[in-house]
């Protein structure tokens, strides 16, 4: 395969991964519930997004970093809002 084609097929990847929880991020940060997100949840997906984008600078795969830092940035305040949540329980 040429390169252009497997940057291309990570770019569309990351695309619908990334982006498939948006309905949910922006009902969410619409509403400022988070009690039915579990906080370990929230903590190793937002782990596993930020050691891929590191893993991606790692080996220059530049969809592997766009698309796992985008994840982290649209994450990142949910999780500190359920943080905010739990530590006020």
């Amino acid at each position: 395969m040429t390169t252009a084609w497997v940057e291309l097929l990570g770019s569309a990847a990351g695309v619908l991964t990334t982006f498939s929880a948006a309905p949910q991020l922006i009902t969410t940060y619409r509403s400022r519930d988070v009690k039915s997100f579990d906080l370990r949840f929230m903590l190793m997906l937002f782990s596993g997004l930020f050691l891929w984008g590191i893993y991606g600078l790692l080996v220059g795969a530049v969809s592997i970093i766009v698309f796992n830092f985008i994840g982290c940035a649209l994450w990142l305040p949910l999780v500190w809002m359920k943080i905010r949540e739990t530590a006020g329980s």
